[in-house]
């Protein structure tokens, strides 16, 4: 019995770096799931078990993803990785951002499909201003 106890924390040790990244990959699914749900009733589409339960095996897969790209960083790449680039946990941190930027694409198409407002177009033109401020601000 305390073998399988020290054996669980010893897991769990191992894996606790990861934790908010495998958070952050898990709150990007969920909230593009309740997106989608909420710009398929915009739509008028029917909400089936079936496509809700496609969230499942998307969090495991994703979830997954991140915790083999860790043991590669820490068993197999990481030193030569961290020498190269001096960047900890190089490519988990790179597979999380990969699969975040994914699920920020289709968070901006549910987005858009609900306020007919394309975020990276208005983060754009948010940017462009900010910049043309800054310009007659310098030329003052």
């Amino acid at each position: 019995m305390n073998y399988l106890k020290a054996l669980s924390v010893s897991i769990l040790t191992f894996f606790v770096p990861i934790i908010p990244l495998l958070l952050l990959v898990g709150l990007f699914i969920l909230s593009d799931t309740i997106l989608g749900v909420w710009a398929a009733n915009k739509r008028g589409e029917k909400i089936t078990s079936r496509k809700l339960g496609n969230m499942v095996p998307k969090m495991l897969l994703y979830q997954g993803s991140v915790i083999i790209g860790y043991m590669l960083d820490v068993w197999l790449l990481g030193e030569f990785v961290n020498f190269v680039f001096s960047v900890d946990m190089l490519i988990t941190k790179l597979i999380a951002m990969t699969l975040i930027f994914i699920e920020s694409l289709s968070l901006n198409e549910n987005i858009e499909s609900i306020t007919n407002k394309n975020i990276f177009k208005s983060f754009k033109e948010m940017i462009t201003r900010a910049a043309k401020v800054k310009q007659q601000i310098k030329d003052i």
